[in-house]
């Protein structure tokens, strides 16, 4: 469920703080919600992740000894638990409101579940992948303290995002050689599920 990953979704408190809302309780609340919302919902989508990647994290250096790739958890149990972990994610970001947020959600999820099956061994196309991820954070705190998005902030958020992701491919490449080639930024010609989600 990785919850060292957890800090990223603190991204849903940007907007509101730039806004200046945070001050008032009842917002802070549906921000801190939101929050929680994405803690569940990516932990659902990682562990699906981690399922669809079993095979191939048992060859990788440390990916070996994630839950299921190491036999610790069975696949069912992290699928079903996965799935349910975004069924109750959808249904508090439902609660929570507005409507507009749990798409935010659910377009946070589909995309995840995507870069699971495909969209990761897709270059170039798998650093958008996770950019977006962390730029839909964002427009989702902003979405559920119901403060304006300027053509800035979102400019600037998916540029700094894009970065950050590219950063970190980079760190892989030089830290793993071939082995990060095959797990982080994955060709098209690879025939089995060979990256996974960090």
């Amino acid at each position: 469920m990785r919850p060292v990953q957890w800090i990223k979704n603190l991204l849903v408190f940007m907007a509101p703080a730039a806004a200046g809302v945070l001050g008032h309780w009842h917002t802070t609340l549906r921000v801190v919600g939101a929050f929680l919302v994405f803690c569940v919902v990516a932990s659902g989508t990682y562990l699906i992740n981690d399922v669809l990647d079993a095979d191939s994290d048992r060859s990788h250096p440390t990916k070996r000894l994630r839950p299921v790739a190491s036999g610790a958890l069975r696949p069912g149990v992290a699928a079903g638990t996965g799935g349910g972990l975004i069924a109750i994610g959808i249904a508090a970001a439902l609660a929570i409101g507005p409507w507009s947020f749990a798409v935010v959600v659910a377009s946070y999820i589909g995309l995840s579940v995507a870069y699971s099956l495909r969209l990761k061994r897709e270059p170039v196309v798998e650093l958008a992948v996770v950019a977006a991820g962390f730029v839909l954070r964002a427009i989702a705190g902003g979405v559920v303290a119901q403060v304006h998005l300027s053509n800035w902030f979102l400019v600037f958020t998916s540029f700094a995002a894009l970065f950050v992701v590219t950063g970190k491919r980079y760190a892989e490449h030089a830290r793993l050689g071939t082995i990060g080639v095959s797990t982080a930024r994955c060709s098209t010609s690879t025939p089995s599920r060979s990256c996974g989600r960090s």
